[in-house]
């Protein structure tokens, strides 16, 4: 009987239904003595939880699911391989529980006279450890972690202190941990995320005229889009936040994407983009994909991202250092394969005069022209925007240098025309076609950062426009002989006063220092890479 029970606790390694049958017959009441017979209980009780655990494990880390055909529960789970590798970590708790039953077996063997009770000793000296897995399998089916999220559910497991809980935990986590870390790695360093299952925290979004498209539909063709990105797919990835763990802090997730967006940018089809003087001035150094980037260190990060499993747990800090150094070095890398373009003072200088109104001479005649298009200024629209744009660059002589800016209105469903005044301004929408490498340093969200100050920057110099047009008309209705309040001339005074020291502040006291230390920084990069190559 003593054999039978013990048998009963290996069969949960295979199938995990034997123990149904086993429970459901009368041996308990007809075979065994009452004193025995709460003990026995008891154990039938811990294999019941146990049961629980196995069928899990055995359902979602097997080899072959169908084995335990009466899983009931798979709905109540997510999926995913984050769930399968939770699974297999759960397989990997029970070895010692697995080797204690057979420990067990051999020395029931040896002895003559044996008892339900030193079974009983040994399986409630595992009860904790089967009711912790029990607990983790209960978290992620009432709560359908799958993912980041549920390595997250783990992570936070190592806040009870007790060690012997903590080496069970380490081994549940470490097949986890290694599918975020292969996540990791292959975002940072190739560019590529295989996530059927949305399970990391970057993923694809894209919407267009067939609607959203996620990461588990681009990862069906993954190894055809990342021979040949295009540009406008580079920044359409993005943080799920859904899945970002919370050792994780968005500071550091941002550089996550920063880094993988980097590396897709250098998988574009550069050969019609590249200039003569950039073939030139690269020195050989340089090569036409990823590897121009890396330089040779990607086995070196790869090692580093790799060493990160080594640890019992998460390391968070650890984690943090390794992202910090490899978004250093892409940083570093774009400062110096940008530093080598010809054209990157001049094209900041560009970006300067016209995103941050550098040429405050040609705001003035755009705003003229603009004046000047309508009678009424609520009356102006997209076409007098761009017609104004084109007559201003035209009248000062600076045609060439706006070649590749475009001013343009972008359309809205709200009539902001008619809803305040400078609802029109807020849409207008500078354009800057830029060359390889430019594009290393402006995504879609820098440039639409860049509108954002030049539209905010744009409606200060109209209102400082609008109040000289004031002043004008208070000087011929005094040349008319017509009076003029007081008060008004003091109001119009003192705003004056205002938004031409508010400009003044911005434009010089911020705009024009930064862009002096940004010059300075360019400038002593570009000796620094003269001196190495001629080294």
């Amino acid at each position: 009987m003593i054999h039978d029970v013990l048998l009963t606790c290996l069969s949960l390694s295979r199938k995990g239904i034997s123990i149904r049958s086993f429970l459901a017959s009368n041996v308990v009441e007809e075979f065994i003595h009452p004193c025995e017979r709460k003990i026995f209980v008891d154990i039938l009780n811990i294999l019941g939880y146990l049961n629980e655990v196995v069928r899990f494990a055995k359902y979602f880390g097997g080899i072959n699911p169908t084995d335990i055909s009466d899983f009931r529960e798979v709905q109540e789970y997510s999926s995913g391989y984050y769930l399968k590798n939770f699974a297999k970590g759960i397989e990997s708790a029970l070895e010692d529980y697995y080797n204690e039953i057979v420990r067990l077996e051999a020395h029931y063997e040896k002895k003559k006279t044996n008892s339900l009770i030193y079974i009983y000793n040994t399986l409630e000296s595992h009860l904790p450890v089967i009711l912790f897995l029990r607990k983790l399998i209960t978290d992620a089916r009432m709560q359908k972690l799958h993912g980041c999220g549920l390595l997250q559910n783990l992570h936070q497991q190592y806040d009870h202190g007790i060690v012997h809980m903590d080496q069970i935990l380490a081994k549940i986590v470490k097949p986890v941990k290694l599918v975020f870390y292969s996540h990791l790695a292959h975002w940072m360093l190739l560019g590529m995320i295989d996530d059927k299952h949305t399970e990391f925290f970057i993923s694809f979004r894209q919407t267009g005229e067939n609607g959203v498209k996620d990461t588990s539909e681009r990862s069906q063709s993954s190894s055809s889009y990342l021979s040949s990105v295009a540009e406008e797919d580079i920044w359409q990835y993005e943080i799920n936040m859904a899945q970002l763990p919370r050792f994780v802090s968005t500071v550091v997730a941002e550089k996550v994407l920063f880094v993988g967006q980097t590396v897709l940018v250098f998988k574009m089809d550069r050969n019609k983009q590249k200039t003569d003087t950039w073939t030139l001035r690269t020195h050989g150094t340089f090569c036409d994909d990823v590897s121009e980037l890396w330089d040779g260190k990607e086995a070196e990060f790869s090692k580093m991202i790799e060493d990160l499993n080594d640890n019992d747990s998460i390391d968070v800090l650890r984690l943090e250092s390794v992202i910090n150094e490899i978004k250093k070095y892409v940083s570093q890398r774009l400062s110096d394969i940008a530093i080598i373009e010809d054209d990157l003072d001049r094209q900041m200088g560009l970006i300067k005069d016209f995103y941050l109104l550098g040429r405050g001479e040609f705001y003035l005649e755009f705003l003229r022209q603009l004046h000047g298009s309508s009678d009424d200024n609520s009356d102006t629209n997209a076409r007098n925007f761009t017609r104004s744009f084109e007559i201003a660059s035209n009248v000062l002589g600076i045609v060439d240098e706006l070649e590749n800016f475009t001013l343009s209105v972008q359309k809205t469903r709200i009539n902001l025309e008619q809803s305040f005044e400078f609802g029109i301004w807020q849409n207008l929408h500078l354009k800057y076609q830029y060359k390889w490498p430019l594009n290393l340093l402006f995504s879609p969200i820098t440039v639409e950062r860049y509108n954002t100050v030049f539209r905010f920057l744009l409606i200060v110099r109209k209102l400082q426009h609008d109040l000289q047009l004031v002043w004008a008309r208070h000087k011929w209705v005094a040349k008319t002989g017509s009076p003029v309040h007081v008060r008004i001339m003091n109001f119009r005074n003192h705003l004056t006063f205002f938004m031409d020291n508010l400009q003044y502040y911005i434009q010089v006291d911020v705009l024009e220092s930064q862009y002096s230390l940004l010059m300075n920084k360019s400038t002593y990069l570009k000796r620094n890479l003269t001196y190495q190559y001629w080294a």
